[in-house]
């Protein structure tokens, strides 16, 4: 049960978690050299905030409040549209001659879906309540925690982080002409 947990779970994580408690749309798009995407594109010690070696629900919500803090341009403590397009237009950078249309004008809609998806106060704006996982960070862990102890150790993070990238591999998500997608061009 806790390997098809894990397994179910991993395409989840790796697409969402890195903004933890930011947006997905922010974590989504982070992706390191290797292509690694999610709470995988950061190195472990940069999500290990306290430094004990375990990745804990408080080193995931620290992360969060970090992200939040630096994406709230007016410090208001909320990401409004203007701050979260700003994020997204970032993302952007370095694939927009792969995009169709204008970048600005993408970001511009995503974060506005996202208000309206997520703005459960109607103030136009998103808090840390509004924008943390639905299920919590402990669902998170639980994904990745293979002795049951609540958090990722180092070999856990590397372990899915290596199965991760094997999955991507497969599935035609590496280079260009790697995998079954073959030479076609991306949607975007």
């Amino acid at each position: 049960m806790k390997q098809a947990l894990r397994i179910t779970g991993l395409g989840l994580l790796a697409s969402a978690a890195v903004g933890l408690a930011v947006t997905p749309v922010l974590a989504r798009g982070m992706a390191d050299q290797h292509g690694a995407r999610g709470i995988f594109a950061v190195d472990f010690a940069t999500l290990d905030a306290n430094g004990d070696g375990l990745i804990t629900e408080d080193d995931l919500a620290a992360r969060a409040a970090a992200r939040l803090a630096d994406a709230d341009g007016d410090g208001d403590g909320k990401l409004d549209a203007a701050e979260i397009a700003a994020q997204i237009v970032a993302r952007f950078e370095g694939r927009s001659d792969r995009m169709r249309g204008d970048p600005a004008a993408r970001a511009e809609a995503m974060a506005g879906r996202m208000i309206e998806a997520r703005d459960s106060d109607g103030d136009g704006a998103l808090s840390p309540e509004e924008l943390a996982p639905e299920k919590g960070f402990g669902r998170m862990i639980d994904r990745f925690d293979t002795d049951d102890d609540n958090a990722i150790s180092a070999a856990e993070f590397d372990e899915a982080k290596a199965e991760i990238s094997d999955r991507r591999g497969k599935r035609g998500f590496g280079k260009r002409g790697d995998g079954p997608r073959g030479d076609r061009k991306s949607r975007w």
